[in-house]
Order: C-alpha cells, then structure tokens, then sequence
C-alpha cells in the first residue's frame, strides 16, 4: 500500500511512503474506567489506525525531524483489478469510485501542505 506524507518540518512537501506493517486490532473506547459498556451512539471521535510506513526512495525522510506532527494518507492500487477482462459492471464502477475518492484526498493532502506552515504561523493566534 503506498502512502504520502506533509509534515510540518518539511513544509511545502509532499513524502512518498510505503506501508510496510500494521498494528494489530486493539479493542479500544469499548469500556470507560467504570467498566461499563457504552453505547455506539456516544463515540464521537473515529477510532485509529496505527502503521508503520518507510520512505519510498531512500534518504526520504532525512531532512524530516523525528518530533514532527505529520498529515498522512494512504492509497490501493486497483490497476491490476481494473485491467482483469472478467471484471463485472459494477465492482469495476465501484474500483472507479473508490480511486477517485482517493484523488481527491490526495488533492486534500496537497492543499493541506501548502496551508499548514500559514495556519501555524500566522493563523495559529500565538
């Protein structure tokens, strides 16, 4: 799974990674302190997803402090799946879909890079 990176260190720049691992599945905001289940309905937050992701080309994260706060996504790679001929009408319109929604958060993460050293500095209030 292939994956890229903004960081606030490194303004202005888009990092290709690799996803080489991800954590395995830990049940949290299951219980509360008090032991009691809570309901769906009051979860507010998204859960998360902890990876563990390495450069794309070496040397990618050089210049990157290791303490930085980074923006990330991650993308599939449907082409294979795209290029079958037994492919059905729907499950190809549905792979269509699903590279287009990650076009546009790739579009997203672009905006965000260009953005974020304005919103730390000069929006921030500090």
């Amino acid at each position: 799974m292939i994956a890229e990176a903004t960081c606030i260190g490194k303004p202005f720049a888009i990092i290709p990674l690799v996803v080489t691992e991800v954590q395995d599945v830990i049940a949290a905001g299951q219980l509360r302190p008090s032991d009691q289940l809570i309901d769906v309905q009051q979860i507010s937050t998204p859960g998360t997803l902890t990876v563990f992701l390495q450069p794309l080309f070496e040397g990618g994260l050089d210049d990157v402090p290791a303490e930085s706060s980074r923006i990330a996504n991650a993308y599939t790679n449907n082409h294979d799946a795209l290029a079958d001929k037994n492919i059905g009408t729907m499950r190809c319109l549905f792979l269509h879909v699903v590279d287009t929604v990650g076009l546009v958060h790739a579009m997203i993460l672009r905006m965000q890079a260009m953005l974020l050293p304005v919103q730390t500095l000069v929006l921030s209030g500090q």
